[in-house]
């Protein structure tokens, strides 16, 4: 394969996907299609907001497809553990 590999990223923004999303995007190996953002440690909401800012700190193209997901888990119900990964 030449060039970089197209990606959509589907994240729950909290340290670890912080850490994802500025990796892929300075990757010259990955092309950045779109962010999804999904609730996991935090809301849905949250984690939209914590990915806005994390793409604005790694120098995202402002033109870069971001997109709220579902609230809830499809299967399983939330397991939110402020005291674990904070409020935000």
């Amino acid at each position: 394969r030449q060039g970089p590999i197209p990606m959509i990223l589907d994240v729950d923004t909290g340290v670890d996907d912080a850490l994802a999303l500025l990796l892929a995007l300075r990757c010259p190996a990955i092309q950045v299609l779109a962010v999804t953002c999904v609730a996991g440690n935090v809301g849905v909401d949250q984690t939209l907001q914590n990915t806005l800012l994390a793409l604005d700190a790694a120098g995202a193209p402002p033109q870069l497809p971001v997109a709220r997901g579902f609230d809830e888990p499809l299967v399983e119900r939330s397991r939110h553990c402020p005291q674990i990964h904070g409020d935000d």
